[in-house]
């Protein structure tokens, strides 16, 4: 059975849109409550291109650079908000021996996951954490 996890590092994040891109946040939380209770959306997170074709609310992609360094990090994009130019991304970590997914930040798209960004940075100590 999956579990879905939200670090604090990524509450902070959300507490911060509820107070600058509320219809944003509400989304996001949406979403996070939606995988909470669906097994099958959960094991979708790690279908490295599902939704990409628009069949889906969501894309989902694996971060490719940390992927290669075997860090199991990945990221989602909620069609409905890129639509209404609300550009955010989930970042989340999969621990597969536990089935547990870990949201790690909610990233404004301009976010370039750069090894020396600040929030990159931030994510990679997270996410050795576990």
């Amino acid at each position: 059975m999956f579990r879905l996890f939200v670090h604090d590092d990524a509450v902070t994040d959300l507490e911060y849109l509820w107070t600058n891109d509320p219809a944003a946040a509400a989304r996001i939380a949406v979403l996070l409550q939606e995988c909470e209770g669906n097994q099958d959306l959960l094991d979708r997170l790690t279908q490295h291109k599902f939704g990409a074709d628009r069949a889906a609310d969501i894309d989902v992609s694996m971060w490719q650079e940390q992927q290669q360094k075997r860090r199991n990090l990945w990221r989602l994009k909620i069609w409905d908000l890129e639509n209404k130019g609300l550009r955010y991304r989930i970042v989340y970590a999969f621990i597969p021996q536990k089935h547990f997914y870990h949201v790690l930040a909610v990233a404004p798209r301009e976010f370039n996951y750069d090894e020396s960004h600040p929030l990159t940075q931030r994510i990679l100590r997270a996410y050795e954490e576990f």
